[in-house]
């Protein structure tokens, strides 16, 4: 059983034993000013349907807040934060997003998983005029001076692997989705990118939250024969719906671009078994930063809880976010929001910056697959891409 979570300030000190993040390296001050802090604003689904992603979205996000004020801070201001838990609601996301400006006087609000956050605390933070950064993937087209994207969108995460999928295993394709704003409009970006390759969208179908019988959705795509099914389900229900599509014997093959570890240990291997993934970032990575992140967290939480691309990317965007404090001198939006775009981060996944044109980070994009024995292996990696919002020019 889940513990219930609890709202909490929390002043973390640093990591003496960081070698390889010494304020010398980074250039900030080594002596952190406690009388002069960075207040973030840590929002994000702890209860309720997308719990098991906000879990580890927390976990890497306190990870890079222990590694910033080991290096240093922000220029020097040592980062604390508040976490509230937005129970995977807009409701809850409008409420804590108020308090978190208006009463706890946050300087950011960092996190959030599922859309519907999103959209729901920046109607909060955008008149406001105060900083959000939201790092999950998600369907793209949000242009806002006053949010930063971390995550992948469509023509990171879907548009890549799009020809290997037509090239390698089929051309038709039947999405099943969760009935909100990120699988639909996915779904609309896929339907592009499958035309353009020689494939086709031949049906959609989507669904509430929490549902429990897919079996009536399994027969018709029976019927559709498609040579894939491609799953856009949000939190607990991708696992009901992978469980149950290998219990209906269904043949297509199966892609969930969302897939990742914090999914791995909840299916049986013969369940997950050949899935196909296209995340930013996988903790199999080998190179020195993913080495040493993976050993701090494992040091900290413990080898067996896993880290994600959506962790990883509140990790690179806490790097980033105070890195721009410190090159602009200050807390103030104004002034954070252009150095954001000055600044850079070699990550885990790799190499990573923000564009000035739409505030959305130039992520990583890497092709895998689910083995037999409930890892990844990676297909493809693509490298950098550049984000692409049409119509948004903010800078």
């Amino acid at each position: 059983m889940m513990k219930k979570p609890i709202t909490r300030r929390k002043v973390l000190k640093g990591m003496a034993g960081t070698t390889a993040l010494s304020a010398g390296t980074l250039g900030f001050p080594a002596i952190l000013k406690a009388s002069d802090t960075v207040k973030i604003g840590f929002l994000t689904a702890l209860t309720g349907l997308e719990t098991i992603l906000g879990e580890t979205q927390q976990r890497c996000f306190e990870i890079a807040v222990d590694d910033i004020n080991a290096a240093g801070g922000a220029g020097g201001r040592e980062l604390t934060y508040i976490v509230e838990d937005d129970q995977t609601t807009t409701k809850g996301a409008i409420d804590k997003a108020r308090k978190l400006i208006g009463q706890d006087k946050v300087d950011v609000i960092v996190g959030m998983i599922a859309s519907l956050e999103r959209q729901a605390a920046l109607s909060v933070t955008s008149p406001a005029r105060q900083l959000l950064i939201y790092t999950t993937y998600y369907e793209g087209n949000e242009c806002d001076k006053y949010l930063v994207c971390t995550g992948q969108i469509p023509n990171q995460q879907i548009d890549p692997m799009v020809p290997w999928v037509t090239n390698n295993l089929g051309k038709s394709v039947y999405v099943m989705g969760s009935d909100y704003v990120w699988p639909r409009g996915s779904t609309e970006q896929l339907k592009a990118a499958l035309e353009a390759n020689g494939g086709t969208l031949v049906g959609a179908d989507f669904f509430p939250f929490g549902t429990q019988d897919f079996g009536p959705a399994f027969s018709k795509i029976k019927s559709a024969a498609p040579d894939i099914v491609w799953f856009m389900f949000a939190g607990s229900d991708a696992i009901t719906s992978v469980k149950q599509y290998r219990s209906f014997d269904m043949k297509p093959e199966l892609i969930y671009h969302g897939w990742d570890e914090a999914f791995l240990p909840a299916v049986t291997p013969g369940e997950q078994a050949g899935i196909i993934a296209s995340q930013a970032y996988f903790q199999q990575l080998d190179n020195p930063v993913n080495n040493a992140f993976v050993k701090r967290f494992a040091d900290k939480y413990g080898a067996d809880k896993p880290i994600n691309a959506i962790g990883e990317a509140t990790y690179a965007a806490t790097w980033l976010y105070a890195k721009a404090v410190a090159k602009a001198g200050s807390t103030d939006p104004e002034k954070v929001i252009p150095a954001l775009s000055q600044v850079e981060h070699e990550a885990p996944q790799g190499h990573v910056n923000i564009s000035a044109e739409n505030n959305h980070m130039l992520c990583n994009s890497i092709l895998a697959r689910v083995t037999d024995n409930a890892s990844f292996e990676i297909v493809e990696n693509y490298g950098q891409i550049e984000p692409y919002i049409e119509g948004c020019k903010l800078a």
